[in-house]
Order: C-alpha cells, then structure tokens, then sequence
C-alpha cells in the first residue's frame, strides 16, 4: 500500500463518517498525539508479557493494530493541512541520510508516496 492509497480511502471514508465536519486541526492532533500515546500503551503491555510483568497484556498483532490507527490518524491531519506524506517522509528521510553521511535514499521516482 502506498500512502496515497491511505489518502484516497481516508479522504472517501470521511464522506461517510458521522461528525466529520467538526473535526478541525486541532481535533486532528488531539487524535494523533492520543494514538500514538495508545501505540505507547501497547507496547508496553507487549514487553509486559514478553518480560513476565504481572498485568494485562498485548501481543504483537495489539501493537501492529495501534500503529495502523496512529498512521491513518497522521494521514488524516496531514490531508487537512495540505501536507503529501509520501513527499514530506521522502524529504525527510534523504536529508537525514545526507545530514549523517548515510548513502540510503529514497528515489524520488519511487517515493513512498
């Protein structure tokens, strides 16, 4: 899948989503900065079972889950504020590797769009 196939269903999704329309950009970050901090809680849980920590667990299927839903939820804000991911991930990711001498890039050609 690549982000703008995230983008179509996302943008397409909405049309159906009851109160859609209320969501503005600040809703947008309250909804991501809240699933990447359920991203966090998964995680947890997970190294809790794995580690034999006493209390409620979450295996990896759990984590994966949480991540999904942080990614659509960034996707989701990004599109409000006009932001293309595939561009800003692409652009972000070559300047790091350039910024530390790392000769990994991401084509432009085959950006993760």
């Amino acid at each position: 899948m690549k982000f703008s196939d995230l983008r179509q269903a996302n943008i397409t999704r909405q049309k159906e989503w009851p109160g859609n329309d209320q969501a503005d950009i600040a809703f947008r970050g309250l909804e991501v900065a809240g699933e990447f901090g359920e991203v966090a809680e998964a995680l947890k849980k997970y190294l809790r079972g794995t580690r034999g920590i006493k209390g409620s667990t979450a295996d990896l299927q759990d984590v994966a889950n949480e991540m999904a839903d942080a990614i659509i939820a960034l996707d989701l804000l990004a599109d409000q504020m006009g932001i293309d991911l595939g561009a800003a991930v692409t652009r972000k990711f070559n300047a790091t590797s350039k910024k530390y001498g790392l000769e990994t890039q991401i084509d432009d050609a085959k950006s993760v769009d």
